[in-house]
């Protein structure tokens, strides 16, 4: 009978522990409705610095970090018979190839080079990278490789169209990433909100720059037994009056990636 008693109190102190447990851990976890009354309240902030910012999306996306390898230049994906191959060009990592003269295309006729380029890319499953293009200095366009519906933010997973003095498409480089490995399952990933607000908290952000529509994208972390480790990042454009950088933001962590 004793025993039985001894039982029933230890249940009851179980629940209570429990019961604790759990209140205490509420009290210490940020609601949804905190973070989204604190990114308000500095969204606020930055419009009253007139700060340019995009429409951003609050919506919330699951990914997972991957393993990767860069393709050797026999393994990458060949690139249409409308170009001219250059077998000995490039490091072992890229594929180089040169546009043949078109006489109808003129220079100034950008409906039809972006066409053209457009063609070669889609042959290989690259999409049009804004981004990364900004970042180039001259006429210089990138198209990247997709991973897991994401675009591939580093040059390892890119097509690099150069121009040349005519103003037209002149060479493609072909980067590619391949033996692709899913790492753990798919996390949730800060919101663009979010990535907006982590700026602005480390200073990336200031007075009168005006931001980009933000790329969730994947990026390379670091290297382990002949694989490169990438995350998702967000990447966005800002510009500075004459002046443009590119920012990230860790979108597991909200840590600056930015350099």
């Amino acid at each position: 009978m004793q025993f039985k008693r001894i039982k029933i109190l230890m249940l009851v102190l179980f629940v209570l522990l429990d019961i604790f447990l759990f209140n205490w851990w509420r009290a210490g976890q940020t609601t949804n409705e905190q973070v989204a009354d604190a990114n308000a309240d500095i969204i606020a902030e930055m419009k009253k610095q007139n700060i340019v910012l995009p429409t951003f999306s609050r919506s919330v996306q699951y990914n997972s970090y991957i393993a990767v390898q860069k393709a050797h230049k026999n393994e990458i994906g060949k690139l249409p018979s409308t170009l001219t191959w250059d077998k000995n060009g490039g490091n072992w990592d890229e594929l180089i190839a040169r546009f043949k003269p078109d006489d109808e295309i003129h220079h100034d006729d950008y409906e039809a080079i972006t066409k053209q380029i457009k063609a070669v890319a889609d042959d290989s499953g690259y999409h049009y990278n804004a981004i990364l293009s900004a970042a180039q200095p001259d006429e210089t366009k990138i198209y990247s490789q997709r991973i897991n519906d994401l675009p591939v933010m580093n040059s390892a997973g890119t097509m690099t169209f150069r121009y040349g003095k005519d103003g037209k498409p002149d060479t493609v480089i072909k980067r590619q990433l391949t033996n692709i490995q899913d790492l753990r399952d798919d996390r949730a990933t800060l919101t663009e909100e979010d990535a907006i607000v982590s700026l602005y908290r480390y200073n990336e952000i200031d007075r009168g720059d005006r931001l980009s529509t933000g790329y969730l994208g994947y990026d390379k972390t670091l290297s382990v037994n002949g694989y490169d480790i990438y995350l998702p990042v967000w990447v966005f454009e800002v510009k500075r009056q004459n002046r443009h950088a590119i920012l990230k933001i860790n979108a597991f962590t909200g840590d600056n990636l930015s350099e």
